[in-house]
């Protein structure tokens, strides 16, 4: 699973950036083998003014099921990362158990 980092009027340090990857392994590396690339985008929507202005987005590329796309906004950017990292791993897996619920069965001669 590859992860991207990318932001917009944030100071991206290598903490940072090492605490979002924990995140995502932590809430997503139970699934991974289904998950190609995990793109996080970090922006500060008022930038110097301050206020609930921490937004991140995750959009989580899988094999063969659309993409999932998760934003979130807080006043603090490891809260909307946690938080985020949370939603994706309920999402995903959702996902996933649905696609095997409705993935077409094998004709019953082709049953060994």
């Amino acid at each position: 699973m590859k992860i991207e980092i990318k932001s917009k009027n944030i100071d991206l340090t290598e903490n940072l950036q090492r605490h979002i990857a924990r995140q995502i392994e932590f809430g997503l590396g139970r699934l991974s083998r289904h998950i190609r690339k995990v793109s996080v985008r970090l922006a500060d929507i008022n930038g110097p003014r301050g206020g609930v202005d921490q937004y991140c987005q995750l959009i989580i590329s899988m094999d063969q099921l659309p993409d999932v796309l998760i934003e979130d906004t807080a006043s603090d950017l490891t809260f909307a990362v946690n938080r985020a990292a949370d939603r994706a791993s309920r999402t995903v897996s959702r996902k996933i158990r649905q696609s095997r619920q409705f993935a077409p069965m094998a004709p019953m001669d082709q049953l060994g």
